[in-house]
């Protein structure tokens, strides 16, 4: 990572210096590089890389994969599953499988989406 930031850093203007492909995959590679520390920056970044357009189907699952982490951490639910099933389409090779089933059994574990819900097991007071 400490290389990755280093040679990250000497793209200083990337709409003039790059072509479209490169700032794809130089806001990819920002994406990964802050999604240690910040996950709406990555989000932000993986966004940007997608709509430029990465090429390989590989790092389009590992962006939307990053994007419905962060989805997951805002609380939206459904645009997670989205994302999920999407990256689960684009994972040809199958190396993000097990990542893909943990994020599925943690949305699984929280109960984002029924906040309103009543308790069922909550005796009622007559």
């Amino acid at each position: 990572m400490k290389g990755l930031k280093k040679y990250l850093k000497y793209v200083k203007n990337p709409k003039l210096q790059l072509t479209k492909n490169q700032m794809a995959y130089y806001y990819f590679l920002n994406g990964i590089l802050y999604s240690e520390n910040n996950i709406f920056q990555s989000e932000n970044y993986m966004q940007k890389a997608l709509d430029l357009g990465l090429k390989f189907k590989p790092n389009i699952a590992i962006a939307k994969l990053n994007l419905a982490i962060a989805s997951l951490s805002k609380g939206n639910k459904k645009r997670a599953e989205f994302l999920l099933l999407e990256a689960k389409k684009m994972d040809i090779s199958g190396l993000l499988h097990d990542q893909i089933q943990i994020i599925k059994t943690q949305m699984k574990k929280i109960n984002i989406g029924n906040i309103n819900r009543p308790n069922p097991y909550v005796r009622k007071k007559f």
